[in-house]
């Protein structure tokens, strides 16, 4: 029987743990993977390579051996979130550490016996980085077809209120002013979603175009807060701003309202009653906004990822406003807090630079 075949098989534990030592030793961006789940396929995988290196001359074939789902799980990692880079990173400390392990016991190993061993770990790496990469384009797909279920939701609104506008305007004969202003606020409302979303996808934040121009906040605010007053007034909210009309601000218009937009449509759609304020002041050279609700509120656990995934809430579709509220925000050099509780509420904060300074072309 191989001597690498009886270390592998016999003495895997004691290999493992001497590993799992190295590994400690070793720089990790990821130190807080608990010691059960770094070794929890390792033993596995070197008692398959022993057992064949039992039978050498008749060994599966390296490249066939990771295949067996159940010999491999490296969709594991990418739910821990650990890079692809850590993991080929642990073979490679494997494969020294087997290494150091024959030469103080002084076995005496073929060249053949090494060359499938290490073939085979080479393959484990090789499939660990094929399938991790699949398992994450995967979900990546699946985070896309979120993505763009939730815009397709949110343009719902805006078209059903065009839609509606035309045929009560089609039907009356005559155009009404009322009717008129609410067509355009639900046109600026729909432009405006895919102007956000199109700077989502096409630019990071720091390569973002700014157009800055200097105005009044508190003329912003209302131009703002007039997009969901129809919808404030139809469920009796008391919907009002309390800003400072001699603050001037030098902002980027577009940017603006796909930040303090966002936050306030989301404040009027999931606050059935009481009220919606948005509070603005200067705080040496930024600007907080505030907007306050008396909404459900959220809880402690999504609040940790309201920002960084699709949150479809009980109305449907809140994470494409925040996420374009959020990159508008950061684009301007400022970014978004919140405080909120279930039962009690939501407050979501605002920060941005007074001045804004200019950026790109586009």
């Amino acid at each position: 029987m191989s001597s690498l075949a009886v270390e592998l098989i016999e003495n895997t534990n004691a290999i493992v743990e001497r590993w799992y030592e190295r590994w400690t030793r070793s720089r990790h961006p990821h130190p807080e993977l608990s010691e059960a789940a770094l070794k929890d396929k390792l033993p596995v995988q070197l008692r398959i390579i022993g057992k064949q290196l039992q039978q050498l001359c008749e060994a599966e074939c390296t490249e066939d051996m990771w295949k067996i789902e159940e010999r491999l799980d490296p969709e594991v990692r990418v739910e821990q979130d650990v890079p692809i880079e850590e993991v080929v990173q642990e073979y490679r400390i494997a494969v020294r550490t087997v290494r150091d392990w024959i030469k103080e016991r002084k076995i005496d190993v073929s060249f053949a016996e090494y060359s499938y061993f290490y073939d085979a770990v080479f393959e484990l790496t090789a499939e660990s980085v094929r399938r991790y990469a699949t398992h994450q384009a995967e979900n990546v797909m699946q985070e896309r077809a979120e993505y763009l279920a939730g815009v397709m939701h949110q343009l719902r609104n805006p078209l059903a209120a065009l839609s509606m506008g035309v045929e009560m305007v089609s039907q009356k004969g005559s155009v009404d002013a009322e009717d008129l202003r609410r067509l355009r606020r639900s046109g600026q409302r729909l432009r405006r979603l895919v102007d956000g979303v199109l700077r989502v996808e096409r630019f990071r934040p720091e390569s973002t175009p700014v157009h800055p121009e200097e105005m009044y906040l508190a003329e912003l605010v209302q131009e703002v807060m007039c997009e969901s007053d129809a919808d404030a007034r139809r469920k009796g909210l008391r919907f009002e701003a309390q800003v400072d009309r001699s603050c001037r601000v030098v902002l980027d218009r577009a940017l603006f309202f796909d930040a303090l937009g966002n936050l306030v449509q989301n404040a009027v759609k999931f606050t059935r009653q009481g009220f919606v304020i948005v509070e603005g002041e200067e705080v040496q050279d930024y600007i907080l906004l505030r907007v306050r609700d008396s909404g459900p509120g959220i809880s402690k656990e999504r609040l940790e990822s309201l920002f960084s995934t699709i949150q479809p809430g009980s109305g449907g579709g809140a994470g494409i406003g925040l996420r374009i509220a959020q990159h508008a925000a950061l684009v301007q050099n400022g970014h978004i807090d919140v405080e909120s509780e279930p039962g009690m509420g939501s407050t979501f904060t605002l920060r941005l630079p007074r001045v804004v300074p200019p950026r790109g072309e586009g």
